[in-house]
């Protein structure tokens, strides 16, 4: 699982954390920033920049948890840097505090630091590195490693301070104990992991994780440790301050190399490469990611602890509970790490594929690539290149889409049969389309700012702010003549109004044309069929009295005959 976790129903396309990520180990796939475990660093810089907190560190609390609940003995070793992000310099107190929360023992990594400077003093002295990068900033390390490995023979094959505390700690404590490195650093819980920097830490709590819990479990931060081990070389606690590990050297050990101190990743990479492209040697590198080196640290910076403030609870004088020395102590032996490239070669596009891509947004010159950021990448072209290898989406170039979608507005606008006019909250006009101009026989120059109800009704207006929904009307403007079908809609999140009015006086006036043609047929019809029915009537009764008079007459007739004939 990865150390940096995605809340994806947080992330809104920002693009935030792509821009401030120096590595760009983020990718934008599926409306959602994700980062590239491969290619991260883990400075933490994605965190601290998401406005949403959409990001967050995985927390190791319920593995640590657990190993006090089955009663294992559970060993911490604590960063340097702890005093400055406490604000306190009592470890006593703060030893305590941990116990309180089940840990079995707790001792400063400091103790682990002498070890590492004895062992790149020894390097040093040695003198057969071209160039020496000291650090215990395993973010530094990942960088060389993901992105500069031609560097990689330059960092020092020496176990970082957490490391080598940790592994004094198992040799004299027992191999069954559980170290737990507790500091300022989310790279650190990749380290833990690296199965090459030693294998020795079992888990890492961040400073923020630990003063959580003191609080959920409501851990009282004045009672002191009697028991409370110190270090045997107080200047080892100097390592989270800039130029810290330099200072815990012998200067004529390592009097051999230029000494380049360097803290902060863009002047970190900025030194990198002057090395690798100019061939520079003879340095002693004390590098760091973070500005101010471990006590800028992310989780010093994310709880916005200030870092002369934290630098000034930083000290290499002797402490009440240095009297008595922890045992690791008393170990002096050798540290060794080793290195691996983890670079990913990716295909880049030739200029026909670049073309292509930003041809998608509209660039099809160089005059059109604005460079303006707001993707997360520096050029156009980058972004172009990140969309070829599939770390960017085509849809994220901003100043494309909304240039796109006022466009397609202003078209909408221009050749709607409908007039459209726009209002703000105190009901005067904002804007009008051709539409209106025409319709009520307007000029947009001289009506925008003018209250809707010199022109319009504005009732409807006002309803649809009070109902909470779109107002449907038809509505007769005598002074313009004009019967009109009105829809007026308020958008609660502006504060405004949209109203779109269709004028449909021909076709009321035609359906009124008609219906009066419908009466009159009607009528017409009426007249027609009542005058049938009376030439009906007229005929029938004709016809009645001659069918009397013939039976009348033929009857007469027959009786006639029938006496003639004697019968």
């Amino acid at each position: 699982m990865s150390i940096i976790q995605l809340q994806e129903g947080n992330c809104q396309n920002c693009y935030k954390c792509i821009r401030g990520c120096p590595v760009k180990a983020i990718e934008f796939k599926d409306g959602r920033a994700a980062v590239i475990e491969k290619e991260c660093i883990l400075c933490g810089a994605c965190i601290a920049n998401c406005p949403q907190n959409a990001k967050y560190i995985k927390s190791e609390l319920t593995e640590v948890k657990g190993y006090i609940q089955k009663g294992q003995r559970v060993y911490a070793t604590v960063a340097p840097s702890w005093s400055g992000y406490f604000n306190t310099m009592n470890f006593k107190a703060f030893s305590q505090a941990l116990k309180s929360l089940g840990f079995y023992e707790a001792e400063e990594t400091a103790i682990g630091a002498r070890q590492t400077s004895n062992q790149y003093e020894l390097l040093a002295q040695e003198n057969k590195m071209d160039n020496i990068i000291i650090t215990a900033c395993s973010s530094v390390v990942m960088l060389v490693e993901n992105f500069f490995p031609s560097l990689i023979p330059s960092l020092a094959p020496v176990s970082s301070p957490m490391m080598a505390h940790a592994r004094m700690m198992k040799e004299c404590y027992g191999n069954d104990i559980k170290v737990v490195f507790i500091g300022p650093c989310f790279s650190k819980k990749s380290e833990a992991k690296d199965v090459l920097a030693g294998g020795f830490v079992d888990h890492v709590l961040t400073f923020d994780e630990i003063e959580t819990w003191f609080n959920k479990q409501e851990v009282c931060l004045e009672d002191e440790d009697d028991e409370a081990k110190g270090v045997s070389c107080p200047k080892s606690r100097l390592y989270p301050t800039p130029c810290g590990i330099i200072k815990t050297m012998d200067e004529q050990k390592i009097s051999k190399y230029s000494i380049v101190t360097v803290d902060g990743l863009d002047r970190c990479k900025e030194l990198f490469e002057a090395i690798v492209e100019d061939d520079i040697k003879g340095l002693m590198i004390e590098a760091n990611v973070c500005a101010g080196s471990c006590i800028g640290g992310p989780v010093m910076r994310l709880r916005d602890k200030r870092l002369i403030v934290a630098q000034s609870f930083i000290s290499d004088k002797k402490q009440p509970h240095d009297k008595v020395a922890a045992k690791t102590c008393e170990r002096d032996e050798e540290h060794p790490r080793a290195f691996s490239s983890h670079t990913i070669v990716k295909k880049l596009p030739n200029e026909v594929e670049i073309a292509a891509i930003l041809a998608k947004t509209g660039k099809y010159a160089k005059e059109q690539e604005l460079n303006c950021g707001s993707c997360g990448y520096a050029s156009c072209r980058e972004k172009a290149i990140a969309v070829y290898q599939g770390k960017a989406d085509i849809n994220m170039c901003l100043p494309f889409f909304r240039e796109r979608a006022e466009n397609i507005s202003n078209t909408i606008l221009s050749h709607s049969p409908n007039a459209i006019v726009a209002v703000d909250h105190e009901l005067l006009i904002q804007d009008i389309n051709k539409t209106a101009e025409k319709m009520f026989g307007l000029k947009k120059a001289e009506c925008l700012g003018m209250p809707i109800n010199m022109y319009i009704n504005s009732e409807d207006f006002e309803k649809a702010k009070t109902d909470q929904r779109p107002i449907e009307n038809t509505v007769i403007y005598d002074e313009y003549d004009k019967i009109v079908e009105q829809t007026v809609i308020y958008i609660n999140k502006h504060d405004m109004y949209v109203a779109f009015i269709k004028d449909v006086t021909k076709e009321m006036n035609d359906a009124q044309e008609l219906k009066q043609l419908r009466n009159h047929t009607i009528e017409t019809a009426q007249k027609v069929i009542d005058k049938q029915m009376r030439v009906a009537q007229e005929i029938a009764s004709l016809l009645g009295e001659t069918t009397a008079e013939t039976k009348v007459a033929l009857t007469h007739l027959k009786k006639s005959m029938a006496e003639k004939t004697g019968e």
